[in-house]
């Protein structure tokens, strides 16, 4: 398997405050129970279009996700900086993506944050735009003789907002004969995961470590624990 990670940094420094910075990275992955050969996915995180980042940034992340022709593209929580209402149109360039490549989704802090009382209507807008939206739940990928579970599970602080993580859910109808990748946007949450069997799990939330505009606190905070960026093997 080829796994492709994309972020975007919002690199804090004296001169300019928010620069950003696309980090781009492939990783070989040899998974002996991942049975499908020469696979690529696409993760995608942390993008927070918005205040920052408009339409124009999304279309050429688009592009770029396209040339590489992955077999699936995962966006793994916080698309978005602030609440769009349910006018979409900056994420419209979403339906080009996946005119071409079939993408999932799940929900990160700022999602739930933003539409704690609506989160639904939010992934119907972005089913509008063809991506399938993965919330305590789980979907097979099946692809000719290639064929896994692909689980998406909600965000940690959906717990205080009325829109729980709910893992037992999110595991509930996985075929136990395939594969499984779970996507989380904490990287974290995988400690919540011990009784489950899964290949890998993708996330996003910790921009690789970023001192943020608020400063080192917050960035200690946010990179608790010791999945700060890259890949991390856990003991079977």
């Amino acid at each position: 398997m080829l796994l492709f990670q994309k972020k975007n940094i919002m690199k804090h420094n004296f001169i300019s405050p928010w620069k950003h910075i696309t980090k781009k990275k492939y990783i070989n992955l040899d998974i002996t129970k991942f049975s499908c050969q020469d696979y690529t996915i696409v993760n995608l995180s942390d993008i927070h279009i918005g205040y920052y980042l408009d339409k124009s940034f999304l279309e050429s992340l688009i592009k770029d996700v396209i040339d590489i022709s992955p077999n699936i593209c995962v966006i793994t929580g916080d698309l978005i900086s602030y609440n769009l209402g349910f006018n979409t149109d900056i994420l419209s360039p979403l339906k080009y993506l996946t005119q071409h490549i079939p993408t999932y989704f799940i929900v990160g802090n700022h999602e739930i944050g933003l539409y704690k009382d609506n989160i639904g209507e939010f992934l119907d807008e972005l089913t509008k735009l063809g991506v399938y939206t993965l919330f305590n739940q789980s979907t097979i990928v099946n692809e000719g003789k290639c064929a896994f579970n692909l689980v998406g599970v909600g965000e940690a602080i959906g717990n205080k907002y009325g829109v729980p993580m709910d893992i037992d859910k999110s595991f509930k109808d996985i075929d136990k004969n395939l594969a499984t990748i779970v996507l989380v946007h904490r990287p974290n949450s995988i400690r919540f995961f011990e009784k489950y069997p899964f290949v890998l799990s993708l996330s996003g939330h910790n921009h690789g470590g970023q001192i943020t505009k608020v400063g080192l606190l917050s960035s200690v905070i946010r990179n608790q624990g010791k999945f700060l960026s890259g890949l991390k093997k856990i003991e079977e």
